[in-house]
């Protein structure tokens, strides 16, 4: 075999090839933590108390691909208001507000963790606090809905039950896990996102040395074999 490589398209190759790695690794390392954080056993609590009548709001919700709408009302404990949701609705549509009839009420007992309120990003939607349509899971927003009174009592971070109602794309309820109640913050990017952009990465890898490979024998600077009567 010959090869005379050309030297600035083989540093520049060199680099880059090390680049793509490298991103493939950390794309991988970062499936890796997350699985192993889903795999961990919270330390549940429960969640005592009244639901504040007239806190109930619906806020949307996004994970590991799924995207819907919750139903989010205010659990007075005797010691401060907590923010939990109720429900999931797995649909486009915002679920239209509720009723006197249908409103949540009485007492909610659940067991559960308490995870810190959800961030804004560049992509998130207005909220609509007047139709209680909102955007963020974030009690300090929900907070400004409830009497003045009572605003410095609600807790900062979220209750998240262990199990709770959906109802699917196909409008049939169910009982099932919550999919934020889990010790990992980083809700919206599911693991087998990480996996599928390291696989990425590795092939856009072995892509640049097909092609490095490809340029050098059509430029005739790689031969497998020695060419008859040279």
């Amino acid at each position: 075999m010959q090869f005379r490589p050309f030297p600035v398209m083989t540093v520049l190759s060199l680099i880059s090839l090390g680049i793509l790695i490298w991103l493939g690794n950390w794309q991988y390392g970062r499936f890796q933590q997350k699985m192993a954080i889903d795999q961990l056993e919270p330390e549940w609590v429960v969640l005592d108390g009244e639901i504040v009548p007239g806190s109930e709001v619906r806020a949307y919700f996004y994970a590991d691909g799924q995207a819907g709408w919750m139903r989010v009302v205010a659990v007075d404990t005797g010691t401060g208001l907590v923010f939990t949701p109720i429900e999931i609705a797995e649909q486009v549509e915002v679920p239209p507000p509720c009723t006197a009839e249908t409103c949540a009420s009485g007492r909610l007992s659940a067991e559960g963790l308490y995870k810190p309120p959800y961030k804004r990003n560049a992509f998130t939607a207005p909220d609509d606090a007047e139709a209680r349509v909102f955007y963020v899971l974030d009690p300090s927003v929900f907070a400004a809905l409830l009497p003045e009174a009572v605003r410095a009592d609600v807790a900062a971070d979220v209750f998240e039950p262990a199990a709770i109602r959906i109802i699917g794309a196909d409008g049939v309820a169910r009982v099932d896990t919550n999919p934020y109640a889990r010790l990992r913050l980083d809700d919206e990017l599911p693991p087998q996102r990480h996996f599928g952009y390291a696989i990425t990465w590795w092939g856009l890898a072995m892509a640049l040395i097909g092609v490095y490979l490809a340029f050098h024998y059509q430029k005739g600077r790689l031969r497998f074999r020695k060419e008859r009567g040279s």
